[in-house]
């Protein structure tokens, strides 16, 4: 079949030829341009600095917490094993709260520096309902690219994939291999498909949500993760980093220091496939 354009012949009203597939093109450009509009239209702004400000109020008020407790148990002189567990557990929450927050304030930091100029906008600990475990950090830059990140830090340990099992394990010194419990990769998947589902205005328009969602454990501090074999590894921008193919999407796992090359070379990969689309 004939792909040459079709020319309308020139009439006294219309003395030019009209080429009917350039004006097709034209209405392509000009409906692609809308659905980016409608994007920025309706996607609600955030204000990276006020919620930096309020993660660093909770931080403060989190440690105030801590040390009373801390502080009450001493000037009651409760000092047997028991009270003491008891002033533990009380801790407890906050503690781990408080750790959350701080990794929070120094990642959203570091992302902030990096990709501000490209309107980069990050949501912290959104809640899930019926679930303890918030979404620990959405990252979109609206119109463009989402990207869902998971923060766990097991101390001195090591992160180990086993591709049989499809399974984390982590590693101590000495010590066997444990399972992460509960599964951050299943954690992830579940919390990518609660967002597509309920909170589309996270991503702006039905376009926003039909976008690929980059589902990323961020493993942290002194926690490593270990060499795993070549094919799980997948190159984007030139670099390569662990990539775990499971059910209810890939997911990701890199290290703290490896976050902001993540990011820039995802973006690229992103950018490269829109290019070739």
């Amino acid at each position: 079949m004939s792909t040459t354009p079709i020319l309308q012949t020139p009439s006294k009203d219309y003395p030019e030829t009209i080429d009917n597939w350039a004006v097709l093109q034209e209405l392509k450009i000009l409906q692609e341009k809308l659905q980016e509009k409608e994007v920025a239209d309706y996607v609600t702004p955030v204000d990276n600095r006020e919620i930096l400000q309020k993660l660093e109020l909770e931080k403060d008020e989190l440690t105030s917490i801590i040390t009373s407790i801390g502080f009450g148990s001493i000037l009651t002189g409760l000092t047997t094993f028991s009270i003491a567990l008891l002033g533990l557990l009380l801790a407890w929450k906050p503690m781990v709260r408080l750790e959350k927050v701080a990794r929070l304030i120094k990642l959203i930091t570091a992302i902030l520096e990096e990709f501000e100029s490209q309107q980069v906008e990050t949501l912290p600990l959104q809640k899930v309902p019926g679930r303890e475990q918030p979404i620990d950090l959405m990252i979109r830059f609206p119109g463009k690219e989402f990207l869902l990140l998971a923060i766990r830090s097991f101390g001195e340990a090591t992160i180990i994939y086993n591709e049989s099992r499809g399974m984390l394990y982590y590693k101590r010194e000495r010590k066997g291999l444990n399972k992460l419990k509960p599964d951050p990769l299943t954690d992830l998947s579940e919390q990518a498909y609660w967002l597509k589902k309920n909170r589309r205005d996270f991503f702006g328009s039905s376009k926003g949500v039909r976008k690929p969602m980059a589902k990323v454990l961020v493993i942290w501090g002194q926690t490593k993760l270990a060499t795993h074999q070549e094919h799980l590894y997948t190159t984007l921008g030139g670099q390569k980093f662990l990539f775990i193919p499971r059910e209810g999407g890939a997911c990701y796992v890199i290290h703290q220091t490896q976050v902001i090359e993540f990011i820039r070379a995802y973006l690229a990969h992103r950018q490269s496939q829109e290019q070739a689309a």
